[in-house]
């Protein structure tokens, strides 16, 4: 009888699985599992009678008789809710259980603002974006908060190597956060959150070991070793920025400083000078590319990826520096990976917390399968979700 009953929550947590994934028929569902269309059918019932699917009627699935019923997760069971603070802006984005957008919010901060003034605007940024879709602060199942440096397991900021953010170094942001929010509260840094974001929605997705360069006002590194985000110990793998020699703390502040001149362009006037032909800009980025392509090739030399991608505000000049950066990368690394420039833009870190409290709901659901009496239903879920995260 207990088999029997593994079996059905193993069978459940399957069905749940698939149409989290996209809307599914029983024929769907049938053909993806392997399991009888009988034992398919009283599995998305008992989830239906739980209040994990909705079924109706999918009229653009033609069949002879009664039209095929599509399940799905209805909109209102939860959601997720994911923040990037940083140190000029504060980004959210709403999403349903299946990670699909609600919407999202943003609002400017200042680099020297306190941290209580930083978590203010956060906070407020968040209420905002919750009232805008009929929710507030107790609707999240899973809150994840995205802030640049190395984030302890605890949720606590160990390290921070950039400027600005004053307060920001030892800030229990999990504990923080957990006395706003009902739900789970999970956090990681903003790096490590771009990679998940490309592993799931981006360019690394099918792929098992990949190097992640997020290059905006700091460039850092985040390294997918079998298919996982690999944090180290202190959450600091992939931070190989702060090697002096590489300069990358302060790249983006000054490649083409001799070249440019006073005052120096933006980056983003600079890429477009390049393109344009002008000399100084060109010097500019081919000195931005191979020093971008030092600290790049300590990590492919590190781990030996099939894929680099290359991330974050500087990801639209590409065009202009790719060419340079692979060469310099060639000249390098004996064994060179495919090197891809990510598409996701500036909602990479909040897409990758998305990322990464879809994988927390599936890792406790399997753990209430390996272990429960029964599959649990969403409020049982989402109790487990935050007890998991404590």
């Amino acid at each position: 009888m207990g088999s029997r009953s593994l079996l059905r929550r193993m069978n459940s947590l399957g069905a749940l699985r698939a149409v989290i994934s996209h809307p599914q028929t029983l024929r769907e569902l049938a053909s993806s599992s392997g399991l009888s269309r009988t034992a398919v059918d009283a599995v998305a019932s008992d989830l239906v009678a739980m209040g994990w699917l909705t079924a109706s009627d999918d009229t653009q699935v033609r069949t002879v008789g009664r039209p095929a019923m599509t399940y799905r997760v209805p909109a209102d069971v939860g959601c997720l809710l994911s923040v990037d603070i940083g140190a000029n802006h504060v980004f959210a984005v709403l999403t349903d259980l299946s990670g699909a957008v609600l919407g999202q919010s943003t609002a400017a901060v200042r680099e020297d603002d306190a941290a209580a003034d930083r978590i203010a605007a956060t906070l407020t940024v968040c209420d905002d974006l919750l009232a805008a879709h009929g929710r507030d602060r107790s609707a999240p199942w899973i809150v994840v908060i995205g802030s640049p440096g190395a984030i302890g397991a605890d949720g606590r900021v160990l390290h921070f190597g950039g400027t600005g953010m004053p307060g920001w170094i030892g800030l229990d942001l999990r504990e923080r956060f957990a006395w706003e929010f009902e739900g789970a509260v999970l956090v990681e840094g903003d790096v490590p959150l771009g990679a998940h974001a490309e592993l799931t929605f981006g360019a690394a997705r099918g792929r098992e070991d990949v190097v992640y360069v997020l290059c905006g006002r700091r460039t850092s590194g985040a390294a997918i070793v079998g298919g996982r985000v690999h944090r180290g110990v202190h959450g600091a793998a992939g931070t190989v920025g702060e090697i002096p020699e590489l300069k990358w703390a302060e790249l983006n502040e000054q490649y083409g400083r001799h070249a440019l001149g006073t005052p120096r362009p933006s980056r983003e006037q600079i890429f477009e000078m390049a393109r344009s032909g002008d000399p100084s800009a060109i010097e500019a980025v081919t000195e931005f590319a191979d020093d971008l392509a030092a600290g790049a090739a300590a990590m492919v030399l590190a781990i030996d990826p099939e894929l680099l991608v290359i991330g974050g505000g500087s990801a639209p000049g590409a065009d202009v520096f790719l060419d340079r950066f692979t060469e310099t990368l060639g000249r390098i690394c004996p064994l060179v990976p495919a090197v891809a420039v990510s598409a996701l833009g500036s909602e990479a870190v909040a897409l990758g917390g998305i990322s990464l409290a879809t994988r927390h709901l599936d890792a406790v659901l399997e753990e209430a399968v390996r272990t429960g009496d029964a599959f649990p239903d969403p409020s049982e879920a989402r109790r487990l979700t935050r007890a998991a995260a404590a």
